[in-house]
């Protein structure tokens, strides 16, 4: 009698123990990078961190036009699974869903929800203008020098050549040469009528 009530109660704790040692046998997400719900400008890998070595992992990144920005296969590193991402990635909300095989032969999945914001753009300062007082001690430039324009050089027109001088003076005393002629001609002429005799002599 004793050894039934004893039997009975081994019976019942192992069924109320059972689900609880099965439940802690699947590996958990410990950590993650990027953190549940952070807020990153940019990426270059996922790392999923678990309680315990897992196989087959399986990791997507959905961006928020709905593409997948992980590139390769995910990589084991002991208890973790590191997935690396193609960027750069636009901004707006991710999530990072797994796949693994836990060490007790079980498959989890999980998400992680992160967000990728925009790079915040520097503004620039306004560039202030001179107060009157600051213009009027600051030099002034000095003036551009003003260079006077050479007027172009003319040609001069070619002197004549001799050989019209020589035309135009030949002209001239070849005039004078016969007007000399004609003159010893007709003094000629009177001389010798002069000297002849007249015939009633």
């Amino acid at each position: 009698m004793l050894f039934r009530k004893t039997a009975a109660l081994i019976l019942v704790a192992a069924a109320t123990l059972w689900p609880a040692s099965a439940a802690q046998a699947h590996d958990v997400l410990k950590s993650s990078n990027p953190k549940e719900n952070a807020k990153v400008e940019s990426l270059t890998e996922v790392v999923l961190e678990f309680s315990n070595a897992v196989r087959f992992p399986k990791v997507v990144v959905n961006g928020p036009d709905e593409k997948n920005y992980a590139s390769g296969e995910a990589e084991r590193d002991g208890h973790k699974v590191i997935q690396a991402v193609s960027g750069p990635l636009p901004a707006g909300k991710y999530v990072i869903a797994y796949r693994i095989v836990s060490s007790d032969g079980h498959p989890r999945t999980g998400e992680v929800p992160f967000t990728v914001t925009a790079p915040e753009t520097p503004t620039e300062s306004p560039t202030e203008s001179p107060t009157p007082s600051e213009a009027a001690a600051a030099p002034s430039a000095e003036p551009t020098p003003v260079v006077a324009s050479t007027p172009p050089a003319t040609v001069d027109a070619a002197p004549q050549s001799s050989a019209d001088d020589a035309d135009s003076g030949g002209g001239g005393g070849f005039l004078i040469l016969a007007i000399g002629v004609g003159v010893v001609a007709v003094a000629a002429v009177v001389m010798a009528t002069r000297r002849k005799p007249n015939k009633g002599d």
